[in-house]
């Protein structure tokens, strides 16, 4: 499950921890002047300076004693000082604001769901209400002002309008799905405009995750050349920031000719490699005893409210010794006479190379053939998927399109087995904070020998191809990257057996290639 999260980001905060800190503590010094409820919705903070700052979201008029559900307006919240007073503000609206936009000057731009524009020019101290700039009319989601006159704004369902008097009146423009550019089920709520602007004469939107720009006298909605998840504006330099994969950024001028490109660290502290190394060797001066496997998967039992609760399967099987020959034996399975031996085992965990750094894994790393079958399948998997997808409006910008020759070439290992793609695929899913959580599927070995004495090596921690690897022996536990061990459990294992999949390769391979072709990318102007 950690790499479902993979998109929630622990340190998302990094750079903007102080902001985040400042916001909460300006929404705390409200709380000590009016004591919000627990329907109020503090959401959006429009701030001038560090002194002047207005708060608006879903917020009820406390100065109004009518019960909650007979209230016909709402309110902002403004202080002057930095949070030390505050004070309430009627803007004329029934609305929660979804959106707001403002200019240093002092004018203040807000949209919700009451489908009107409410505006003010004086800090938010006095409001007027704008017609509603959507026909059919429309929440208002998203807004963003080239200046005080011309501007763009974006509904909840699709609507999309422009201005040139202030939204005294408005224009009616396509969106991408009115060109049909992607698909979407209908109805549905994907059909929403989360983000939106205008730099010059280029539009920009991001409509249900995919981004589109198009020139604004001449509406024809087009993606950019690479992958792009995302984009943001610099409206004093008029430049666009395209946020593309795996941290790449793309700067473009203000007619999409590209400034520079340059790479984001990641949000988080790398994979750090252990100095701990394990002996094993007293361990073997017994003989092999036992070996026996778990391996637990957590299924979807029921859904409950905020969650859903998931149920442990649990498979064991046991290596048996007859004769010198391995047999690998469980309930509900075939016996599988193995091809490995208890001395294979031993040379493996006795090799001085048993602890592989992810730093190095690719002087060890290759793929077998079965791994090669693992991610074709795997790539059936994804077109599939996104077929499927296509039908509700899923597949977003941001992905690669499996079309790429990259895919299809895949038997060439030596363009995707570098070093430094190993480290990015692994970082990128790398979420430390989640690394001790008890619903994970993993398969756990347990070697025993004459003397008692116990090895327990498990992939609780792995990311991809079960790597990396713990190692446990007389209370010491170390990890490895070392591929030998993914392909000792594959060996022993049925392929039918809880967890057999994360023993090859196929994911890897797939994220590899798709770091090649991110780090290959090259932007070209479409404009």
């Amino acid at each position: 499950m950690k790499k479902l999260i993979a998109l929630l980001l622990l340190t998302l905060l990094s750079n903007q921890l102080k902001a985040q800190n400042s916001e909460d503590s300006i929404i705390t010094s409200l709380n000590q002047s009016y004591k919000l409820t627990e329907y109020d919705k503090p959401s959006i903070q429009i701030r001038f300076n560090n002194d002047t700052i207005v708060v608006a979201g879903y917020l009820e008029d406390l100065s109004n004693s009518k019960p909650r559900h007979q209230k016909k307006t709402n309110v902002i919240y403004k202080t002057s000082n930095g949070g030390l007073n505050w004070k309430q503000i009627k803007f004329n609206g029934d609305a929660w604001i979804y959106d707001a936009f403002h200019k240093n000057d002092g004018k203040i731009w807000m949209g919700g769901s009451d489908n009107y524009i409410h505006y003010s020019n004086d800090f938010g101290e006095t409001w007027s209400k704008k017609p509603k700039p959507f026909n059919p009319v429309n929440r208002v989601l998203s807004i963003f002002m080239v200046d005080s006159l011309t501007g763009i704004a974006g509904g909840l369902s699709n609507g999309l309008a422009i201005t040139e008097d202030n939204w005294n009146t408005s224009k009616q423009i396509e969106t991408p799905i009115d060109q049909s550019k992607f698909k979407i089920l209908n109805p549905s709520a994907r059909d929403r405009i989360d983000n939106i602007a205008i730099v010059d004469s280029i539009i920009l939107i991001n409509q249900n995750d995919y981004i589109f720009y198009t020139k604004k006298d001449s509406i024809n909605w087009t993606k950019f050349n690479i992958p792009v998840a995302g984009f943001s504006v610099n409206q004093e330099k008029s430049e666009i920031t395209l946020q593309s994969r795996n941290g790449k950024i793309f700067i473009l001028d203000k007619k999409l000719n590209l400034i520079k490109e340059r790479q984001e660290d990641y949000l988080w502290e790398t994979i750090k490699s252990d100095s701990i190394k394990l002996n094993l060797q007293p361990f073997f001066e017994s003989e092999i005893n036992s070996i026996s496997v778990t391996s637990t998967k957590w299924l979807f039992d029921k859904q409950v409210h905020m969650g859903a609760i998931y149920k442990s399967d649990i498979q064991k099987g046991k290596i048996l010794d007859k004769k010198g020959a391995l047999i690998f034996k469980a309930k509900g399975f075939e016996k599988k006479n193995l091809e490995i031996s208890k001395n294979n085992i031993q040379t493996l965990l006795q090799n001085k190379k048993l602890k592989v750094k992810l730093t190095e894994l690719s002087k060890y790393l290759g793929f077998t053939t079965n791994d090669l079958k693992d991610y074709e399948t795997l790539v059936e998997g994804i077109k599939k998927e996104r077929l499927e997808k296509e039908n509700w409006g899923g597949n977003f910008t941001s992905q690669i399109e499996l079309t790429n020759p990259e895919f299809r070439d895949f038997k060439n290992q030596n363009s995707y087995l570098k070093q430094n793609y190993i480290s990015s695929v692994f970082n990128q899913v790398y979420l430390p904070f989640l690394l001790g959580q008890e619903e994970i599927d993993f398969i756990e070995l347990r070697i025993q020998n004459n003397n008692g004495n116990e090895i327990v090596i498990d992939n609780k921690k792995a990311e991809f191809y079960s790597l990396p690897w713990t190692i446990t022996y007389d209370n010491k536990s170390m990890d490895t990257y070392n591929p030998k061990i993914s392909e000792l459990v594959r060996s022993m294992l049925p392929t039918e057996f809880n967890n057999y999949e994360k023993l090859l390769g196929g994911e890897l391979i797939f994220k590899l290639i798709e770091e090649e072709i991110i780090d290959n990318l090259e932007y070209k102007n479409g404009y």
